[in-house]
Formats: structure tokens, C-alpha cells, sequence
């Protein structure tokens, strides 16, 4: 029997990640999730790793506007990596503290507004 339980905030020594005792079946049961994983979301990853970059190059062009630091951009693309792909893609805008905001307009005024931080630290509101 193979069991897979991915390892959640391991801790690190000398900056390589340990990983508790697993198996070498479960370690490519492990690889092929991931690589199933990756295969799902890269469509989607693709669209907004570009809109990601576009708005870290208009918040450097701009100096009046906060610098979206390099810790809210991974925050950005690992939150960006989560979203199904049954959600329609969201309109991306950098907050003018810095933050990252995913947002989803819908009919009739709906709209559902996600920012993320350099933390991970997710704020949202919606109207619907």
C-alpha cells in the first residue's frame, strides 16, 4: 500500500527542506500529482504569470506608486496557481499599497475583489 501525504510547512535545516521518512513508490506517486498538477493549472498560470509581470513592470515605471516587492509577486502566483479552472480568469491590478488584487466583475454589478500581500495575508470583499 502507497500513502501520500505531502509534507505542510517542513522545516528547513541549512536551507534544504526536510522531508519526513516516505518510501521511493511514495515519492513518484508524489512526482506524478505534481506533475498532474502542473499540467492542469499551466493554461491558466500562463495568462496570469504574464498580467503578474506586467504590473510589476508598470509599479517600477511608476515611482509615485508603491513597489509591489518580490514576495507579494510569489504570493501572487501561487495564489493565481490555486484558482479552478472553472472560474472565469479574474482582472489583475496592483493596490496602491503594494498589493496584488485579483478581481471577478460579474452581471448586474456583482463583483468579488481578492488582494494579496507580500505575507500571503489575503483581504476580500464582494457585493452580490
Amino acid at each position: 500500500m502507497t500513502v501520500l501525504c505531502p509534507a505542510m510547512d517542513a522545516p528547513k535545516l541549512l536551507g534544504r527542506e526536510l522531508a519526513p521518512g516516505t518510501s521511493r513508490a511514495a515519492e513518484q506517486v508524489d512526482e506524478q500529482v505534481r506533475e498532474g498538477l502542473r499540467h492542469y493549472v499551466e493554461p491558466r498560470l500562463k495568462l496570469l504569470s504574464s498580467e503578474i509581470e506586467e504590473l510589476l513592470d508598470e509599479a517600477s515605471a511608476n515611482p509615485g506608486t508603491h513597489p509591489i516587492n518580490p514576495e507579494t509577486i510569489e504570493a501572487a502566483f501561487e495564489f493565481a496557481s490555486l484558482l479552478p479552472r472553472s472560474l472565469p480568469p479574474p482582472e489583475l491590478a496592483a493596490d496602491p499599497d503594494g498589493e496584488i488584487s485579483f478581481d471577478w466583475l460579474g452581471p448586474s454589478g456583482k463583483i468579488f475583489s481578492v488582494s494579496i500581500d507580500g505575507t500571503g495575508r489575503l483581504a476580500y470583499a464582494g457585493r452580490f
